[in-house]
């Protein structure tokens, strides 16, 4: 059993993703925003301009202040000040006798290379209600905003067991912590495996936490990695204010689903005839927080989504950044999956209300042959949609992209292209008209 330090929060962010030998050192957190570019931690971007084309004073002083926002000295200085924070919270909980117990939460992970790739976090247990058909939206509101007021727990020893070999770490600056468990052969699907802390103090109780990895069929013709917000999930996003209500006061049970999306996503997880019944495995990348992980796999099981892996954010300050860079994350867990499966076909959805399309062009064309697939659906913005359809113009016969309205126009193309059965266009449909 190695024993190694997390560096789920510490690693170097880097704008390429890592090699198959750093995986298990790697955070999926780590690459959401570009290195700083100089030795003192500045950011070199790009200036401000005026409507002018030159300098004005304004944008000078825009520029400054964002390169010290941006730089590696102010996040050292912020991630300072929420360490000493937490310390003192911590302290005066104790002494209050209100510390709540240990708790862990193992994520889905996924198995590559003869190698189980898992995450972690180890926080003080959070006072979260019960899951219930419909909660008060003060319920709810409660619910959501102790997701993320819940105590990390650094410097916690665990140790990550899965069919018989194990590997340990230790919890990072807000609790997480990765391990990668050498595997056997296994067969596709789910495997479970366990999580259990160390405690120092001979009298306290470890904590523990199951999860599963999942092992991808080598046999499924298409892989399937997926935006979550606006793509499964909807938010609101083109009627202002509901998206932040929904952020809000939203829950599993009432959260809605994008109309005939888990029928179509059904159905690519069954495949074509020609699959012989092997099951498209599905990722999920999102920018955001692991503290609603939960609540995200509920959401999906209640609604029919096929389960799978996600990819989400640590939004605390680091000691290298304060504020990440959703598309520089999602680039590199596309990198990193495909490197770990150079063989997969993917098939990449999103939607158009933020970078998807772009990223996922950018992708497509630095690995052609392992894109049968882009799909963009609108998500009702009306200057987003001039700008999916000229994107679309401007990459055909370079790159699979197809800008679709809902689920439907999705089905037809995925039909055209294999991935789906012809008769499962109609079922898609029928459920869009039911949503």
């Amino acid at each position: 059993m190695a024993k190694r330090e997390s560096q789920a929060e510490s690693d170097e962010p880097t704008a390429t993703s890592p090699t198959l030998d750093e995986f298990d050192a790697v955070s999926e957190d780590d690459p959401n925003v570009d290195p700083p570019s100089d030795g003192d931690g500045s950011d070199d971007g790009d200036a401000d301009e005026d409507d002018g084309g030159g300098s004005s004073l304004t944008g000078s002083i825009g520029s400054g202040v964002g390169r010290v926002v941006r730089s590696q000295r102010t996040a050292g200085i912020v991630a300072g000040i929420e360490d000493r924070f937490a310390k003192f919270r911590r302290e005066r909980k104790i002494g209050k006798g209100t510390l709540r117990s240990t708790y862990v939460v193992a994520y889905r992970g996924y198995v590559g290379n003869g190698r189980a790739y898992t995450k972690l976090r180890v926080t003080e247990e959070p006072v979260v209600p019960q899951q219930a058909e419909v909660l008060t939206d003060p319920e709810a509101l409660r619910g959501n905003l102790r997701r993320f007021a819940a105590m990390s727990f650094p410097g916690v020893d665990v140790t990550v067991t899965m069919a018989g070999a194990s590997d340990s770490a230790e919890t990072a600056r807000h609790g997480y912590a990765n391990a990668t468990i050498p595997v056997a052969d296994l067969v596709p699907g789910w495997h479970d495996y366990e999580v259990r802390t160390e405690p120092v103090d001979p009298d306290e109780e470890p904590a523990t936490a199951r999860s599963q990895v999942l092992v991808p069929d080598p046999a499924a013709p298409f892989w399937v990695i997926s935006d979550i917000d606006d793509t499964v999930l909807q938010t609101g996003l083109a009627e202002g204010l509901v998206a932040v209500k929904n952020t809000l006061f939203g829950q599993a049970r009432t959260r809605r689903a994008v109309p005939g999306m888990a029928t179509l996503y059904r159905a690519i997880e069954g495949g074509p005839a020609a699959a012989g019944g092997a099951r498209a495995p599905f990722f999920y990348i999102s920018t955001g927080p692991w503290n609603l992980y939960d609540m995200l796999c509920e959401f999906l099981r209640v609604r029919g989504f096929p389960a799978g892996p996600m990819f989400l954010t640590d939004w605390g300050p680091q000691e290298r950044y304060i504020s990440r860079s959703g598309t520089q994350h999602k680039r590199s867990s596309l990198r990193r999956l495909q490197a770990l499966y150079p063989s997969a076909k993917f098939v990449l959805i999103g939607d158009s209300g933020q970078q998807d399309a772009y990223n996922y062009t950018d992708f497509a064309e630095e690995f052609p042959d392992s894109v049968a697939a882009i799909i963009i659906v609108d998500v009702g913005l009306d200057d987003k949609a001039e700008a999916m359809r000229e994107h679309e113009r401007a990459v055909a016969g370079r790159v699979p992209f197809h800008y679709v309205t809902d689920a439907r126009e999705a089905a037809v193309v995925l039909a055209d292209k294999g991935v789906i059965r012809a008769e499962a266009v109609d079922a898609v449909a029928a459920a869009y008209e039911r949503s």
